[in-house]
């Protein structure tokens, strides 16, 4: 299947295009800011110091058919160090480092469209308590994301996420801002967000905090804790990951919407494991030239996905 709108950055007749880029950047800042935002009814119990942790995660996208023919799968692994503090009594601060390496096999193609693509990280939060409601929050990102054999800088994205939380209660957070990012192939983007945490009950809260690592980030989610050590989840998230290429500085894309089911087991305040399982909906795969110019989209059948990840905190 070959797209009909050939320049999604540059083109303004593909608006659901376009608002499609601008959520995926979305969900890739607020990894960081989920790393930085302490629960709003414990602002005062937090401690002195750096408390930081190490993630490891894995995550296997099996073989789907792609609608020109031939299939294709990633395993993706990811490993991520966070660190954050108090400073004062109202400003947090943090840094995000990370690395992920996707191994795609296709298959039944004329031609090999990628390879292995490698993923590098940086990120800084900033997070202040400016009264007992309201909160402000900043983010600056550095990513760099190339094919094996290119180098990483040719694939840079960097931006910049901003904006406010307002705690309507105990129970309830709502928060508005902007994000503002350059990216791969000429990307510009400015938008709206909007941040949400919802305690419907004591054991039961629909969030868009943190993701799993290795599934990039976060979205809606619907959670059950059952018991101190278990929580349950439902959650689903639109994704796209965009990377230079080996060949003629070109631009790969992946954009899907995943939806997972996770469950996760915390041993003690230092280490927990998280097992997902689900299936990738509605793929597209995009070349596109050194510019940003689409060349191709092929979309791809539904896929089955399943992972685990550890978490390390100290």
């Amino acid at each position: 299947m070959i797209s009909t709108c050939h320049n999604i950055n540059a083109t303004p007749h593909c608006p659901l295009q376009r608002s499609i880029v601008k959520l995926s950047v979305l969900i890739l800042l607020l990894i960081l800011h989920s790393q930085s935002h302490a629960s709003d009814g414990s602002q005062g119990a937090a401690s002195a110091g750096w408390k930081s942790s190490v993630t490891a995660a894995f995550a296997w996208q099996g073989d789907t058919n792609i609608d020109s023919g031939g299939e294709f799968s990633v395993n993706r692994g990811v490993l991520q160090f966070d660190s954050r503090r108090l400073v004062g009594s109202r400003l947090f601060t943090g840094i995000t480092l990370g690395y992920e390496q996707d191994d795609y096999k296709f298959s039944s193609l004329s031609a090999q469209p990628w390879n292995d693509i490698r993923t590098l990280q940086f990120g800084l939060s900033l997070r202040y308590l400016a009264t007992d409601k309201w909160s402000l929050f900043g983010l600056p990102l550095l990513r760099y994301s190339s094919e094996k054999g290119k180098d990483l800088s040719d694939g840079r994205e960097y931006g910049l996420l901003a904006g406010a939380s307002y705690r309507f209660s105990e129970n309830l957070t709502l928060g508005p801002g902007f994000g503002v990012i350059s990216g791969i192939g000429g990307e510009e983007d400015i938008f709206p967000i909007l941040l949400v945490n919802w305690k419907i009950t004591d054991t039961v809260s629909v969030e868009t905090g943190r993701g799993l690592a290795a599934s990039r980030g976060p979205g809606l989610a619907l959670k059950w804790k059952p018991a101190s050590q278990w929580e349950l989840s439902l959650a689903a998230r639109y994704e796209k990951s965009r990377f230079r290429l080996a060949t003629d500085n070109n631009i790969g894309e992946d954009r899907s919407v995943p939806v997972l089911l996770t469950a996760s087991w915390r041993h003690n305040r230092h280490f927990s494991v998280t097992g997902f399982t689900g299936f990738e909906t509605a793929g597209k795969l995009s070349l596109e030239n050194s510019n940003g110019d689409e060349i191709e989209s092929l979309e791809y059948d539904t896929a089955p996905l399943a992972g685990l990840l550890a978490r390390f905190s100290f």
